[in-house]
């Protein structure tokens, strides 16, 4: 397979797929521009990124804080911190193809966002946006969690987070905050872009696991399977013992379930997502190849 001619060729059609939707906005031009090698070197990037968070330390053997049935294990487990630096490189990566490398330069063409956020407040927003789930833990998001619980949890934590902040910060703080309520509302284009990089992450950390042969899956039959976890798994191409990849079911949920992918508005993160997908599994899914002959 040529993985740049396939990536060519699925980029048309999610494109037009994405046009035909009333109400949202098609691909960027610019993005749909770039080259496949240069997506590919995106991909590549970030990819690296993600293989990063699967590095322990070098402290966790040597000081006997890894307590698992494999202390000896050279690949770690993904961390909410570890995510967050994953999503900061897709933030980055992702705003670097659509507005150009100069994107907040006080002189550049584009100090701000189109909708006025600058990248050091992008940058706190991403790097807060988890950090309620250091009182909570982190929830999973297939539908099972109380959602009206989890965010009044983060309000109050924000709230007293903020007071944290020197008082020449407030205001950049509450920016940040602001932008994080964008990004869970999805109501205006950086904070889609964010809500967008947050979802996709987890499918680009999960493909990170299969490339190394650490491939997270779950079971039909699992006790702890959602409602929804269940659905996607009857849909998955691959199949074995009754496991489907994570990977899979969840960019499954991202293209046909929830459908995150209607807020990918540039369409950088789809372009990502279908390149590295065919780098790791080397070929694309039967079910979303469907949606393009219906």
């Amino acid at each position: 397979m040529n993985i740049l001619r396939e990536y060519d060729r699925i980029m048309q059609q999610e494109a037009r797929l994405h046009e035909s939707i009333p109400g949202v906005e098609p691909f960027s031009s610019r993005i749909l521009t770039i080259p496949a090698t240069e997506m590919r070197w995106y991909t590549e990037r970030i990819a690296e990124v993600a293989k990063n968070s699967l590095v322990p330390r070098s402290y966790i053997s040597h000081y006997h804080v890894d307590r698992s049935s494999d202390p000896e294990s050279t690949v770690a487990f993904e961390s909410d911190g570890a995510h967050v630096n994953l999503m900061s490189a897709m933030v980055d990566r992702a705003i670097e193809a659509y507005y150009g490398a100069d994107f907040g330069e006080p002189d550049g063409a584009h100090p701000r966002t189109a909708d006025g956020w600058s990248h050091k407040e992008i940058i706190e927003a991403i790097r807060n946006h988890d950090l309620p789930e250091n009182i909570t833990g982190d929830l999973p998001d297939n539908s099972s969690r109380n959602e009206a619980a989890k965010t009044a949890a983060e309000n109050a934590y924000y709230k007293e987070f903020i007071a944290k902040y020197p008082h020449d910060q407030q205001h950049f703080a509450a920016r940040a905050i602001e932008l994080i309520e964008h990004m869970g509302r999805c109501d205006t284009p950086t904070g889609r872009l964010l809500k967008v990089a947050d979802k996709c992450s987890a499918i680009f950390i999960t493909l990170t696991y299969n490339s190394v042969g650490r491939t997270p899956m779950m079971h039909l039959y699992d006790p702890k399977a959602s409602q929804r976890d269940i659905e996607e798994m009857r849909e998955c191409d691959y199949v074995q013992d009754g496991f489907r990849k994570a990977s899979e079911m969840w960019t499954l949920d991202h293209f046909t379930k929830r459908k995150t992918i209607l807020y990918d508005d540039t369409g950088f993160f789809t372009a990502i997502i279908v390149m590295y997908t065919l780098m790791v599994e080397g070929k694309w899914y039967s079910w979303r190849e469907r949606t393009y002959h219906a």
